[in-house]
C-alpha cells in the first residue's frame, strides 16, 4: 500500500549521493476520515521519526491550507538546505585557502 511505497521512496533517496542533502516530509491524507486511512498517524510520525523528516497531517478534501501549508514548509526547507550547502561550500574554500597559505610557508 501506500505506506510501502513511502519506504520505498525513502530507500531510493537515501542511495543517492547525498542524501542529507534531499529535504524530505511524509504527508498523510485523510485526516478526517480515520476509518478510510490505511496508515495511522502515529505510524506516520513513527516512520518520519526514524527516517529523520517531517511529518504532517491534512485533508485535502476539506481544506486546501493544510496542503498549502504542506507545501510552505517544504520550500523552507529546500531553503534551508540550499543556504546550509552554500556555508559549507565557503568554509570548505576558506579552510582550502588557508591550508595553501600555509602549506606554502612550511615548504619554503
Amino acid at each position: 500500500g501506500s505506506f510501502e511505497a513511502v519506504r520505498q521512496q525513502l530507500q531510493l533517496i537515501r542511495r543517492g549521493r547525498k542524501p542529507s542533502s534531499v529535504p524530505v516530509v511524509i504527508v498523510g491524507n485523510k485526516r478526517d476520515l480515520q476509518q478510510h486511512r490505511r496508515v495511522s498517524g502515529e505510524e506516520g510520525r513513527l516512520l518520519a521519526l526514524t527516517e529523520r523528516c517531517g511529518f504532517f497531517e491534512v485533508s485535502a478534501a476539506e481544506t486546501y491550507h493544510g496542503v498549502l501549508l504542506v507545501f510552505h514548509q517544504l520550500v523552507d526547507l529546500v531553503r534551508e538546505t540550499r543556504a546550509l550547502r552554500k556555508s559549507v561550500a565557503r568554509v570548505k574554500g576558506i579552510v582550502r585557502t588557508v591550508s595553501a597559505v600555509f602549506g606554502k610557508k612550511r615548504a619554503e
